[in-house]
């Protein structure tokens, strides 16, 4: 293989593989009766070519000076997060 197509291959396989990820919160609901906080997350990945999203849902522990949350839908359990990927071809999503 000459040396440009392999930095072209380089080079894509790099564009395609880098991304810019942001999360944003959805919905954030303290529990009245417990020390128990619910948290809704939108996490953004950008790709070149195209995007992934996932609804994400956390439960957190109020501990007094910090909030230790875990994912709730992250498969280990059934459940798995709600996401949609979509590109300049078309768009698909995981939620039945």
């Amino acid at each position: 293989m000459s040396r440009i197509p392999m930095a072209l291959f380089a080079f894509a396989l790099a564009a395609l593989s880098t991304g810019c990820v942001t999360r944003a919160v959805v919905n954030f609901e303290d529990n009245l009766k417990s020390p128990v906080t619910a948290l809704e997350v939108l996490k953004t990945e950008n790709y070149l070519f195209f995007a992934k999203r996932t609804h994400q849902f956390y439960m957190c522990q109020d501990t007094g000076d910090k909030l230790v949350c875990k994912l709730s839908c992250d498969g280990k359990n059934d459940v798995v997060c709600p996401q949609g990927q979509a590109g300049y071809g078309g768009a698909g999503s995981n939620v039945r």
